[in-house]
């Protein structure tokens, strides 16, 4: 195990809560009887030109010590590609971007930024990047469950055990709508080893496609390895404890 994926797990984690929000949530509420305006709110996600939300990620320690948190901010641009960047000091910044062909980890603490072809992201992502309305058609088998997030009893959906990623094992999946607005609110993942909850904020749907919210923070002339997914989405998924 190399040094350089010490530290991943909250990247990791973001993106899957991500792909689950959308590709899950999706399924979810468009599954769910006479909901027909929450479906299309949850479309605008998908349709969008752009979509942008701020998260906050929580992951439990497995040792029964306090979750770690983290910030973040996402940008979806369907058909083009998809960013998640840390606002912690030192947080990574991850970019997908299919018409660059680029898939790039910039980790500000290492001062190295890790670059790997658009095909070597996750392929899960890269199908909801290409075909976002293809989720609609997802059907998880959603059971309505209310559950006590941080205090506050919340209506959601549990969704049948799925795999996240391409080498992530099966984990548990609720997901709940904010009341008002109808658009994903809190995401709980669950395994055996740990758990992990978002909940995102603020979402913004763009009227244009904005690419330059694709561009790495990176600086210029910074130091470039190769990127390796497999190697963090194996140590550092979900149910996975990071190294």
């Amino acid at each position: 195990m190399t040094r350089r994926f010490r530290d991943l797990g909250g990247v990791t984690a973001a993106l899957a809560l991500w792909t689950a929000t959308i590709v899950l949530g999706a399924a979810a509420f468009a599954s769910d009887e006479g909901q027909d305006g929450v479906a299309a709110m949850i479309r605008r996600v998908l349709v969008a030109p752009e979509a942008t939300a701020r998260v906050t990620i929580e992951r439990s320690d497995p040792f029964g010590g306090p979750p770690a948190s983290e910030r973040g901010r996402i940008w979806f641009l369907p058909g083009r590609g998809l960013r998640y960047r840390s606002a912690e000091k030192g947080g990574q910044d991850v970019v997908i971007d299919r018409v660059k062909d680029s898939f790039l980890m910039y980790s500000p603490q290492e001062e190295v930024l890790y670059r790997g072809a658009y095909g070597r992201a996750p392929s899960r992502l890269r199908r909801l990047i290409a075909e976002p309305e293809q989720a609609m058609t997802t059907n998880l088998s959603p059971v309505a469950e209310r559950r006590d997030v941080r205090g506050a009893l919340r209506e959601g959906y549990r969704l049948r055990a799925a795999a996240l990623g391409d080498s992530a094992g099966k984990v548990s999946v609720w997901i709940s709508r904010d009341p008002g607005s109808g658009l994903p609110r809190f995401v709980s993942l669950a395994s055996d080893v740990d758990t992990v909850l978002v909940e995102f904020q603020q979402w913004k749907f763009h009227a244009k496609a904005r690419p330059a919210d694709l561009v790495s923070s990176a600086p210029r002339g910074v130091r470039e390895e190769p990127l390796d997914p497999r190697e963090l989405l194996e140590r550092a998924g979900p149910g996975r404890a990071p190294r």
